[in-house]
């Protein structure tokens, strides 16, 4: 036999090895990876298309308490939404609401650790677990066909030994780094609520003490499904870290020019709601609302709404007219904005300028502000073609 014929056969059973291998690994691979149909192992998270454009796990984590109680009155959702970079923040929610939470997380490739490490937090922390109910998001691949069934973490540590560390592991997260997809989280977090009332709040802001029982009775008069209303909720900032969570307090602080109206230094026009000393003078008397005028299309106020109520146009660009674009159509909906009295929310600092990143992502988003601009406009007309005089017309 020739030293050829010898090579030849060296190099044909080293391919057979190669690809028997492979063929091998491929089978355990397929065998090993669930599909859409595991959906219910326990093992895997079914995820689901939202808008053509995201990924979305509902009920990744459930809150264990309803919130309803004997008074048969429907419970105030906290609709929360953030990525890991705020994730101290939102475990802080907990303990600051006294009612159901639904926090929507937006991940991506880098982030990934942060679903487990949330995973632990609800394990391991009662009251976390008793209150949130957590749902993750992140987007297509640009030619990803459908939503896959995600691997739920694998390890599952000690409760007393992660708790220990929690402080090290939050601070090891890594957030996504992409344009955070605000309007499209804010519908997640109401989408996925337990209950039909839903207070859409930034992350950062802090509600003043038992606020979801306070407003609970006049929420559900005021915003029965039926009747066209929303509650409107003060904002305020503080200069330093100093919280105000009462009536007397904030009142107090507000006098001293410790805590201020919010964003009174930067676009107040968004913000500002008139009469603020009526305001006080109503709420030292416990909690009441009256309704209030819409401002402008500027205006991007927080609000307690119903489930039935619209949600925020997904495809508006971040950071231009985001939550103006809510708002706005709430009034082209013949919707009545009422003002609450005796609670409150506040923003830890005081804001004086855009930071450069949102300068920069500002400038980035612009480029889809036309067209969403124009669709959106033409979209308010097509569904409420009577209410532009009342409203007036919407800005960029």
């Amino acid at each position: 036999m020739s030293r050829l014929t010898i090579r030849y056969g060296i190099l044909i059973a080293c391919l057979l090895s190669c690809l028997l291998t492979i063929i091998v690994n491929r089978i355990s691979a397929i065998n090993s990876k669930p599909t859409i149909s595991d959906c219910r192992n326990a093992s895997s998270i079914r995820t689901e298309t939202y808008e053509a454009e995201f990924c979305i796990a509902f009920n990744f984590l459930e809150a264990t308490e309803s919130f309803r109680g004997p008074d048969g009155l429907e419970p105030i959702t906290l609709a929360v939404h953030s990525t890991s970079d705020a994730m101290r923040t939102a475990e802080k929610k907990a303990s600051e609401w006294d009612g159901p939470i639904s926090w929507a997380l937006f991940i991506d490739g880098h982030s990934l650790e942060s679903v487990e490490y949330v995973a632990n937090v609800h394990r391991c922390v009662p009251e976390f677990r008793r209150k949130v109910t957590v749902h993750f998001a992140f987007r297509l691949s640009p030619f990803q066909a459908q939503c896959p069934t995600v691997e739920r973490p694998g390890t599952v540590p000690d409760c007393q030994e992660f708790l220990q560390n929690r402080g090290k592991l939050r601070n090891s997260l890594i957030g996504p780094f992409q344009v955070y997809p605000i309007n499209a989280m804010r519908n997640v977090a109401r989408l996925g609520a337990k209950s039909d009332l839903h207070f859409l709040a930034d992350v950062d802001m802090v509600p003043s003490g038992g606020m979801a029982e306070k407003v609970k009775r006049i929420a559900n008069e005021v915003i029965d499904g039926n009747a066209r209303n929303v509650l409107v909720v003060r904002r305020f900032e503080s200069q330093g870290s100093e919280i105000p969570r009462d009536l007397q307090q904030l009142k107090s602080m507000f006098e001293r020019k410790k805590v201020f109206e919010f964003h009174h230094k930067f676009f107040f026009v968004g913000h500002r709601i008139p009469d603020i000393g009526h305001w006080f003078n109503v709420s030292s008397h416990g909690v009441a609302s009256w309704p209030i005028p819409y401002q402008s299309s500027a205006w991007e106020v927080q609000v307690i709404l119903h489930r039935r109520a619209p949600y925020n146009a997904v495809y508006f660009p971040s950071r231009i007219r985001d939550m103006q674009s809510l708002i706005y159509e709430l009034c082209r909906a013949e919707y009545t904005f009422h003002l609450v009295a005796n609670v409150f929310n506040v923003h830890e600092g005081v804001k004086t300028n855009d930071s450069m990143y949102s300068q920069v992502v500002t400038r980035h988003q612009r480029a889809y502000g036309t067209r969403a601009y124009k669709r959106y406009v033409q979209e308010m007309d097509d569904r409420y073609p009577s209410t532009r005089d009342q409203c007036g017309s919407f800005n960029m």
